[in-house]
């Protein structure tokens, strides 16, 4: 290589490296000052009320029981609608009411007006649930002091759950609506986007790597996972158009999650226990199938139509975890022990995940344990690929 060349390879070398070293700078900057200084959105949280304690339940006999939001409310009052009871507070500057739905087919009632109502029939293309989402209903000035009655309509035959209820200005009440949630919001678009992108370069590689094939599986099953949990969350409301839409697809998307997380799985032992994976996958299509038959053609309930897709999902996890525990004894892991590491932690944390969601469903940040688990697999597999020679 001439001396001309080797100065012209330097540099390019060189700026190769400065470009990484910028974009370090720029996100160590945004980290450093997203978490440590203070907050200026040029709105706050401020200027929102949880009336958490002002709600009574009204009862049969025409008595009520007071209640303290968010609340699960199991008592056995064979009540087939549930309807909460406050009195507005006196206060102009509270223009809005937002209600954390839960799930519920609701009306509100201000004094004796029906000023908001939501109904599974009408809730998307071919009804079903309410989506758990923020329902906002405008206040006037006349209802300060007023009734406010929400009426959660069949409540007796959907979820025990009763979100928290707001009043404040609307800028205040969507920062609010997000806060709990936008950690995990922005590293599930970071990893989805990752995630498809590590795949399409995998994709093009693993002709030269071949073990590039299981990365390519990794960044479909990061992409979907990531994706599941985007149109699960309650921020979707105000990223889709459509809330019902995204919490089907939310349905759809987490019933194929297992699926491509078998295949990288399966790819990284080398065809050992490939019919008892092969087993998995297809009992994880098959899952899929039902949930789609059973939603769009016999009109399931989408709960129930997921029963399928959850059970392969259980019986993914409990094979994988099995498998990794049996090659820990036979010491087979050192073949694949950094990918089996990050799969490990990945159990772990969605399993804690499923316990912390149905414990505490109100509670928004659970989340970020089961990203936290995806990310560290996602990056073990990638480290386990990239060290493999083969």
């Amino acid at each position: 290589m001439e001396e001309k060349d080797r100065k012209v390879f330097k540099l390019n070398s060189l700026m190769r490296t400065a470009l990484v070293l910028m974009m370090l700078v720029s996100i160590a900057y945004l980290v450093a000052g997203e978490f440590f200084l203070p907050g200026d959105r040029g709105v706050s949280s401020k200027g929102c009320r949880a009336l958490a304690d002002s709600f009574e339940i009204m009862l049969p006999a025409g008595d009520t029981e007071a209640v303290t939001l968010p609340a699960t409310y199991d008592e056995d009052y064979e009540l087939d609608d549930l309807t909460l009871v406050a009195t507005l507070p006196y206060d102009p500057d509270q223009e809005w009411l937002m209600i954390w739905n839960m799930g519920h087919q609701m009306e509100v009632y201000i004094g004796d007006e029906l000023r908001y109502s939501i109904y599974s029939q009408d809730s998307n293309m071919l009804g079903g649930e309410i989506a758990y989402q923020y329902d906002f209903v405008n206040l006037r000035e006349s209802d300060m002091g007023k009734e406010l009655r929400i009426c959660y309509v069949d409540f007796a035959n959907e979820n025990e759950n009763l979100g928290l209820v707001y009043t404040g200005d609307k800028a205040a009440l969507l920062i609010t609506a997000i806060k709990d949630h936008q950690v995990a919001l922005v590293l599930a678009i970071a990893l989805m986007v990752s995630g498809i992108v590590v795949a399409m370069v995998a994709c093009f590689k693993f002709r030269e790597y071949p073990s590039m094939k299981s990365v390519f599986f990794l960044g479909l099953g990061v992409f979907t996972a990531s994706a599941w949990f985007l149109f699960n969350s309650p921020a979707a409301q105000f990223i889709f158009p459509n809330i019902e839409i995204a919490k089907d697809c939310a349905f759809f998307f987490a019933s194929m999650i297992s699926m491509p997380f078998l295949i990288y799985f399966e790819t990284l032992l080398n065809g050992r226990y490939e019919k008892v994976l092969g087993a998995l996958e297809l009992s994880a299509f098959l899952g899929f199938c039902f949930l789609i038959v059973g939603y769009f053609i016999f009109d399931l309930n989408a709960n129930k139509a997921f029963i399928g897709a959850e059970i392969s999902a259980v019986l993914g996890l409990g094979t994988v975890f099995a498998i990794i525990m049996g090659d820990i004894s036979s010491r087979k892991i050192k073949e694949y022990y950094q990918a089996a590491l990050g799969t490990v932690c990945f159990v772990v944390l969605a399993l804690v995940y499923v316990i912390m969601y149905v414990l505490f469903p109100y509670m928004g940040s659970t989340g970020i344990l089961l990203l936290i688990g995806i990310l560290v697999m996602f990056l073990a597999g990638i480290s386990s690929a990239v060290n493999t020679k083969n």
